[in-house]
Formats: structure tokens, C-alpha cells, sequence
């Protein structure tokens, strides 16, 4: 997910599987960045993913930092999403 691949539609649209790179808050493209800091549909699980970061950096942190750092808050993260929904 990291590296931009997976089910976010900004990668399913590359590749015509999804008509729309636009995720369902209208705010951006779906990419993996809107998901991780912007998107206001995942406010929630961000919240706990940021009070993990919070704990010893500042936010927002790279994706270089949630692998090497916070694999573990960022994996609870990236499965608690429902992409169908998003």
C-alpha cells in the first residue's frame, strides 16, 4: 500500500478498473498520502494511527517513518479501512 499499489483508486483507475481516481469524500484523488492525512472518511482510524506517532514525533511523519517505526499501528491502520465503502 506504501508504494501506492493496491485497492486505492488512484491505481485502479491507472489502469481502468475504476471509471473515477476520486475518492468518495470528493476532496482528492484517492491516492495512498489522501488516505493517510487528508481524507475526513477515516478520521477516525487516523486518529488512533496519529496518538501512536504522537507518542514520540511529530505529525505528520513520512511513509519511510510507518514502515521503519510504526509497522505494527500501520498495518492495524491500513486493515481497519473498508475500500469498499472508501
Amino acid at each position: 500500500m506504501v508504494t501506492g499499489h493496491g485497492n486505492i483508486k488512484s491505481y485502479l483507475f491507472k489502469y481502468k478498473i475504476k471509471d473515477s481516481p476520486i475518492c468518495s469524500c470528493k476532496r482528492g484523488e484517492q491516492t495512498i498520502d489522501h488516505i493517510l492525512y487528508e481524507c475526513e472518511l477515516v478520521e477516525q482510524e487516523r486518529g488512533r494511527l496519529k496518538a501512536a506517532v504522537l507518542l514520540s514525533e511529530n505529525w505528520p511523519v513520512s511513509k519511510d517513518i510507518f514502515i521503519n517505526k510504526y509497522s505494527k499501528e500501520f498495518k492495524k491502520f491500513m486493515n481497519s479501512l473498508s475500500f469498499d465503502k472508501l
